[in-house]
């Protein structure tokens, strides 16, 4: 009985002195998880705003290339019904006008497009 009550002391006299220093490396571990996991959310956060953003820009391309697209078709459409009833030597100029314009909408569609993504950025 004596044995065991000189070993329960013992062990007791150790439990007081590791047992502080262990409680603090568990609170102070503690701390470092909560501020890893707070600067893992703020991260995902930014992830996620500029994923919204690029998706932003990329659906703005999309409408300015499907307006710059029609407008550019309806152009044409109605320059090719306007010289339909024309004689066939005076379609040279008419395709050639169509063409211009085409290759003039297409490139306002070009800086439209550059303009939209650079803003998103």
């Amino acid at each position: 009985m004596g044995r065991a009550a000189v070993s329960l002391s013992k062990l007791a006299d150790t439990a007081r002195e590791e047992l502080p220093g262990t409680m603090a490396a568990i609170r102070l571990s503690g701390m470092e998880i909560s501020d890893l996991t707070l600067e893992l959310s703020d991260l995902s956060q930014e992830i996620a705003g500029g994923v919204n953003k690029s998706v932003k820009a990329v659906q703005a391309a999309k409408a300015g290339i499907w307006q710059i697209g029609s407008l550019a078709r309806q152009q044409t459409m109605s320059m090719i019904q306007e010289r339909a009833s024309l004689p066939v030597i005076s379609l040279q100029p008419v395709v050639s006008g169509a063409a211009r314009k085409t290759s003039h909408a297409v490139g306002q569609a070009t800086k439209t497009i550059m303009n939209i993504i650079n803003q998103g950025e």
